[in-house]
């Protein structure tokens, strides 16, 4: 029995000196364990710091180009009129050479305005339609006359057309001699004058000056023989004679020329089926010079039948000639007056 005990103390003795050892064992361990966690937390502190400084540069320029207004991409894409005005605007201010690009007819086109007065004639209204889009200058220096003489408020701004449209002239100061019409202030010299060729501005261009330059010494003798040659040359003396009498200007006709010269415009005038040019010429001309019982009653009919559906007479190259000629008889026709304004712009 004492040697049981003895056994079993022993066993308790072993367990215990074993049971120690183990904590022994263990305590070192823990130490480790908690030494490397602790040295792994600076460790990690410093792969977080240098890793954002390799990464840093990661945005790149990628969303900046899709984000650049410069960019092409994003103006094709454009899906308002708003948008697509301000995309051009940001361009403009990006790259100012490009304002310097003239756009040609879109930035400088002729407004059209529909007519706002409502006592024309269908022929008048039809042929003021006609120019809504003229295509001469001297087409639209006609139109202010009109403007001026029988308040057609679609012509306007007939003078600042006529500057626009100067611009694709390809004789630029030949044509602009005929803006002293408009423009009372507009003069040209003797210089610009002595290039004139044409013979039928060699009749009307002096008497077109005649307040500011001298007239030719011949001047008389010229329109004299313009008349006796009749067609295109009677019908210009008869316009510079209406220049003559509003510039003040004075020539020595022989006696009686004058009278002659309405009546000879007046035979240009027949009454059959065709309207010419020049007819139209002599019945428009005779009522700017307050003759318009000359022209024979039944023309204006004629020409109200001969009208086409633009509104235009013609058929050759200088439509617009007949057509604004047209105009201008029957604008006098429908609105009679013992006086009219002039011309000429005045001062």
């Amino acid at each position: 029995m004492k040697k049981f005990v003895l056994g079993i103390f022993g066993l308790v003795l072993i367990l215990s000196v074993v049971l120690s050892c183990f904590s022994n064992l263990g305590a070192p361990n823990q130490d480790c364990i908690d030494e490397s966690v602790y040295e792994l937390e600076p460790a990690q502190n410093e792969s977080e710091l240098t890793e954002p400084a390799a990464i840093e540069p990661e945005p790149i320029t990628e969303p900046e180009s899709e984000a650049d207004p410069a960019s092409p991409e994003p103006a094709v894409v454009i899906a308002s009129p708003k948008q697509e005005s301000e995309a051009k605007d940001a361009k403009s201010e990006q790259s100012p050479e490009m304002e310097t690009v003239p756009e040609p007819t879109e930035t400088d086109p002729i407004p059209y305005t529909p007519p706002v007065q409502q006592n024309y004639s269908e022929p008048v209204l039809k042929a003021i339609n006609y120019f809504r889009t003229p295509t001469e200058p001297e087409a639209i220096l006609w139109l202010d006359v009109m403007h001026r003489r029988f308040g057609i408020d679609e012509f306007n701004n007939a003078l600042q057309a006529f500057d626009q449209m100067l611009m694709w002239s390809s004789d630029k100061a030949y044509v602009n001699m005929f803006r002293r019409m408009a423009d009372y202030d507009y003069t040209a010299n003797s210089a610009e004058l002595g290039k004139v060729t044409n013979e039928l501005d060699l009749i009307t261009t002096p008497a077109l000056y005649c307040d500011r330059l001298d007239l030719p010494v011949n001047y008389s003798t010229l329109l004299i023989n313009g008349a006796n040659e009749g067609g295109y040359k009677l019908t210009h003396v008869l316009l510079a004679w209406i220049w003559l009498q509003e510039n003040g200007g004075e020539v020595n006709f022989p006696e009686g020329f004058v009278e002659e010269m309405y009546l000879a415009n007046a035979a240009l005038i027949n009454t059959d089926s065709t309207i010419t040019d020049v007819e139209m010429e002599a019945a428009a001309f005779l009522c700017l010079a307050g003759q318009n019982d000359l022209v024979d009653a039944a023309f204006i009919g004629q020409v109200i039948a001969t009208q086409e559906s633009d509104g235009g007479w013609g058929g050759t190259s200088k439509r617009w000639h007949t057509t604004v000629l047209g105009l201008l008889y029957l604008l006098h026709m429908e609105f009679p007056s013992d006086s009219y304004p002039p011309i000429l712009a005045p001062n």
